[in-house]
């Protein structure tokens, strides 16, 4: 069984101020502890507010991205012999009860890095325009991977020890997403999808990749699969 003591949890942000407390917040009031920031370079009050609510703050100077926080994150745990990382979006869309689907799924002991997956979930309402980028995200990164995954974009991800020591994440922008999954299959890891909840709410649907975003997510992957 893992103990939550075992679990790190990391959550890369980006002037996350108006809901980095509540996630943390909310991940406390299921005794996880264990709990850090990637600040990745944001010019609002996301450290303070990280550290207010009790997390620690890894602080990037500059806005490198997502993709650029998540490898920081692995690298972090890699040094610190974390057995398992746990990585949660910032602006609430991540449900910390969700946690615990991702974690069953780890101690049945057939999975590398779990994903969570909002497309296995009946009662998620994803928006229009939220869902057609995530379709454009997973029809190629199952072009290039050899699984077919139902949310290869979701940022909701466990990791155990084994796959936190294998990924070198290359991509700092969304990309990321899809590169790690094309990595851990390379390096013959086991990945496994579970279904999860998301809250879309203005706020969230301001963050993460727009159209421009997106197709630029989707050349850099490719660019840098083929260069590979």
């Amino acid at each position: 069984m893992i103990r939550k003591s075992e679990i790190h949890i990391f959550i890369p942000a980006f002037n996350e101020a108006s809901t980095i407390g509540h996630v943390i917040r909310s991940l406390q009031q299921l005794d996880y502890q264990n709990i850090k920031v990637i600040d990745d370079g944001s010019t609002d009050q996301t450290d303070h507010k990280a550290m207010a609510a009790g997390a620690t703050v890894i602080r990037h100077f500059i806005n490198r991205g997502a993709g650029a926080a998540t490898q920081t994150a692995i690298e972090y745990a890699r040094t610190s012999n974390c057995s398992y990382l746990l990585l949660m979006d910032a602006d609430g869309q991540h449900l910390a009860k969700d946690l615990k689907k991702l974690v069953e799924q780890m101690e049945k002991g057939n999975s590398d890095i779990v994903i969570g997956s909002r497309f296995l979930h009946p009662a998620v309402a994803m928006p229009g325009s939220r869902k057609w980028l995530n379709y454009l995200g997973n029809q190629l990164t199952n072009l290039m991977c050899q699984q077919k995954y139902t949310d290869s974009q979701s940022g909701f991800r466990m990791l155990n020890r084994r796959a936190i020591g294998s990924l070198n994440l290359t991509l700092d922008e969304f990309g990321f997403c899809s590169e790690m999954l094309f990595l851990a299959e390379k390096a013959n890891l086991k990945i496994a999808e579970v279904p999860i909840e998301a809250v879309y709410t203005p706020y969230s649907l301001q963050k993460g990749q727009n159209f421009f975003t997106g197709v630029q997510t989707a050349f850099s992957f490719l660019r840098r699969i083929l260069l590979r």
